[in-house]
């Protein structure tokens, strides 16, 4: 027909190849990860599980059960640690995409494909940064291949971004990761064009509000980028990007910013640490060779991409130095918040380094390829060889720069019409079949590849004449078989549902009721899915039974004292938060610990712990479910009047979380130390006492090895001041309140809730904190009110985020009636 091409001209249209192998080359990659993550399993209808995925499936239910009903994003959950704040810490977004999924779709399945979103995205979303960046073809496809490899590397499983950390439950951090680099595309243009402003503030932000770790890497990106890539003209529209982006995601920065005091330090070491690490093996992680290759090839990249004048290229490399700077720098922790552990920026410099590397190899290649054709040129040319000189860019990269500087010309070389898309097509295709095989063959996959035995009988992979040990293959397929399998196809399933129930009616007997649990932690319990598989136990009793440990350790205040007290009452604990004094197996102990956290069932499950438990005073065994002893805590109400009056003790020192911590440990482990409860503010009437280290118990200074928290004791001695008694009644706890009534005022109560200052209170004075992270209100009337609310700051930081959302509206129309 006319005005269609016929065959032959759509054979020799370069832009059809180089179309049709982004479809193979990043479907293709897509393609495989889907396969690696076994489709199959993410669309049946369980529960998922494995590491922290098991445990993250509470937060986006309660959040569409507690929180979005109620109109909002953030709010109050007594669900885990005495209660702490939700989604203020942690990242809403991705828990957002998990709800629009739940809404068509089971929600065990919707989880699942936001889990994996991340992984199979960023393959097409770094393509899509190397288009919009104009690098020309096959650059965007050779870096979607790096993007792949990079989710591939099994060099470590928990900093964020690959296979193996999203499968430990890090899904949040691929998700954000695969955003960043269409919002690094979405900036490339605009600073390129000097126009579009919508699009990228809202990729920089979503990206932003989907990870906070990932958050200072788009930031830092978008800002380094505006610094080397933009021009004059442009300049303006990068710093005005970054604005909005700021503006849109202030909604939950600010708060996170100016309530990070109440959060829990958890005190990770930084890398590198002991005598066997090194910043080399965190830079360098893999097999010897790889690790020549790959940076030798990322160096020849940058090379390249800075003598050609490339600036995003530029950009590209400087971003990996400031990167691998930073893993230096982050060992001190970040100025003010603290709370970054320093190999979580390293996935970022891995990626970059893959990235820069596939350039690196597109260069030598293209060395190679101007080497034959100019010894080609030196040969006298044959009559029947004689054709037409045209531009080929293979000969020289400068097509990676997309249009030529008006002072450069690339040169002529003498080559066929068809030269160009071959050499780019071929050389494409040769890199994605090595990368394929490599992957193949790393996880044992590959056709005609199967398991041998030597003389020896050691048994190996062998595909050709290449082979590896049988043990040498890759996990993470494995490892998203085990999660998605889920929580019902674990063998131990009817162990595991056998102590929910028992629970549950534990907690529809009027004879118990609901309340708090804290059970016994042992690594054992990865037989049901996960160690942290008994978190989910408010989402298996609707919030009835909740359990003292959660996912989210950094979020609660409340985090330090609950470690020490499941260290007291288990056989074994992981006792993740370092330098706090663990008293392990010690159930005498931690009968105390528990009653303080308002703590109302202890389970346990080993012989050991349940030796200690049989025979300790205040635990009484009110049920059996397999290997599980349930029992009943004494005296561990969670509105409970006080004897004696608190003292304040004046905190002071350069770092009070810090402070606080020293305080709360000391009070709740050596009773013997203080006479009265402590706070940090209160009535003028309650006694003001210093605090000071005891010297004689300190073990260790700050930044040693072995240090231990301080044990820290009144500056003087404390005035006992005994006070009335008084009757507590009517006493309702619920997710964010806490009523109860009183027959006289004017006396402490202590309500065993996690202090945090959005907490408010009528009828009372207060809430003030008090050790080891609870409340305290002295009643003015007989009815009190404690109500989580959002505060003036909270309130302000949403307004931010409308008015950027207005702006933004207001901006994008008037753009458009001036394009009309």
């Amino acid at each position: 027909m006319d005005g269609q091409p016929d065959n032959g001209d759509l054979m020799n249209d370069e832009r059809y190849w180089q179309r049709l192998a982004a479809i193979v080359v990043v479907g293709t990659a897509t393609a495989f990860l889907l396969l690696t993550l076994h489709p199959e399993l993410i669309l049946r209808d369980n529960t998922p599980t494995g590491g922290d995925m098991g445990a993250h499936v509470w937060g986006p239910a309660y959040l569409r059960d507690n929180l979005l009903t109620n109109f909002k994003l953030m709010g109050w959950s007594m669900d885990w640690y005495s209660g702490l704040p939700v989604y203020r810490f942690y990242m809403v977004v991705p828990a957002l995409m998990i709800l629009v999924l739940d809404v068509f779709l089971p929600y065990g399945i919707a989880m699942k494909i936001v889990a994996v979103a991340g992984i199979l995205a960023l393959p097409t979303c770094v393509w899509l940064f190397g288009r919009f960046a104009r690098f020309a073809f096959p650059i965007p496809e050779l870096l979607a291949i790096g993007a792949t490899i990079f989710l591939y590397d099994e060099s470590f499983t928990i900093y964020g971004g690959n296979i193996a950390s999203t499968m430990a439950g890090e899904f949040s951090f691929s998700i954000a990761l695969a955003l960043t680099f269409i919002a690094f595309a979405l900036v490339a243009r605009a600073l390129e064009t000097g126009s579009g402003l919508v699009w990228p503030s809202v990729l920089l932000a979503l990206a932003a509000l989907s990870h906070g770790i990932v958050l200072l890497f788009v930031f830092g990106g978008v800002l380094l980028m505006v610094l080397l890539v933009a021009r004059a003209r442009s300049r303006m529209l990068g710093l005005q990007i970054i604005g909005f982006g700021i503006l849109l995601s202030a909604f939950w920065v600010v708060p996170f910013v100016f309530n990070h005091a109440y959060m829990t330090d958890m005190k990770y070491e930084p890398r590198p640490s002991g005598v066997n690490d090194s910043f080399w093996d965190m830079f360098f992680p893999l097999h010897p060779f790889l690790d020549v290759l790959f940076m030798s090839g990322a160096v020849i990249g940058f090379a390249v991409l800075v003598r050609r004048g490339h600036r995003v290229g530029t950009w590209m490399g400087a971003m990996t130095i400031v990167l691998a700077i930073s893993v230096f720098i982050a060992r001190e922790s970040l100025p003010v918040i603290g709370l970054l552990w320093n190999p979580r920026i390293l996935p970022f410099f891995y990626l970059m380094r893959y990235l820069l590397f596939m350039v690196g190899i597109y260069e030598v290649a293209a060395f190679f390829v101007r080497a034959v054709h100019l010894q080609r040129m030196m040969q006298p040319a044959r009559a029947d060889s004689i054709i037409e000189p045209r531009v080929d860019p293979t000969v020289d990269s400068e097509e990676l720069i997309g249009d030529p500087r008006p002072d450069e010309v690339a040169p002529v070389v003498v080559t066929a019409p068809d030269k160009t898309v071959t050499f780019h097509v071929a050389a494409l295709a040769v890199v994605a079949l090595v990368a394929v095989l490599a992957i193949g063959f790393r996880f044992q996959e590959l056709p005609f590849g199967k398991v041998v035995a030597d003389a020896q009988g050691v048994s190996y992979y062998a595909w050709g004449p290449f082979r590896t040990k049988a043990g040498n293959d890759g996990f993470v397929d494995g490892w998203a078989r085990w999660n998605f399998t889920g929580y019902e196809g674990k063998s131990a399933y009817g162990e595991y549902y056998g102590i929910v129930q028992t629970m549950k009616r534990l907690g529809q007997d009027p004879s118990y009721g609901c309340g708090r649990a804290l059970w016994e932690n042992n690594s054992e319990l990865n037989k049901y899915g996960t160690t942290m598989s008994l978190m989910l136990l408010p989402f298996w009793t609707d919030g009835c039974i909740g359990s003292m440990e959660g996912l989210f350790f950094e979020a609660a205040g409340t985090t330090p004292y609950h470690f020490i007290s499941a260290a007291a009452m288990s056989k074994q604990s992981s006792n993740p938060v370092r330098e706090l004094r663990y008293d392990n197996n010690d159930a005498a102990r931690g009968v105390r610990y528990l009653r303080e956290l308002g703590v109302r069932y202890y389970l346990g499950f080993t012989p050991e712990a349940l030796a200690e438990a049989s025979v300790t005073d205040g635990l009484v065994e009110i049920a059996r479910s397999g290997p599980w002893v349930v029992y009943e805590v004494a005296g561990g109400d969670i509105v409970q009047p006080v004897l004696v009056q608190p003292v304040v003790a004046q905190v002071g020192g350069s770092d009070p979380r810090e402070r606080w911590l020293e305080i709360g440990t000391s009070w709740l482990q050596n009773p013997g130390d203080w006479s009265s409860a402590v706070a940090d503010d209160g009535p003028s009437e309650w006694q003001r006492v210093s605090v000071r280290i005891d010297e004689t118990r300190r073990e260790g200074q700050p930044g040693e090895p072995g240090r231990r928290v301080d044990v820290v004791v009144p500056g003087e001695a404390i005035e006992v001041v005994e006070l009335p008694a008084v009757v507590v009644t009517n006493v309702s706890v619920v997710q964010e309140a806490v009523r109860f009534s009183v027959d006289q005022t004017g006396v402490p109560i202590l309500v065993r809730v996690s202090y945090f200052p959005n907490w408010r209170v009528s009828g009372a004075d207060g809430p003030f904190r008090v050790a080891p992270n609870m409340m305290m209100v002295v009643p003015t009337e007989n009815d009190v009110h404690l109500h989580f609310d959002m505060s003036a700051r909270d309130y302000a930081s949403y307004a931010v985020t409308i008015f950027g959302v207005g702006a933004l509206v207001v901006l994008r129309r008037r753009a458009a009636r001036m394009a009309r």
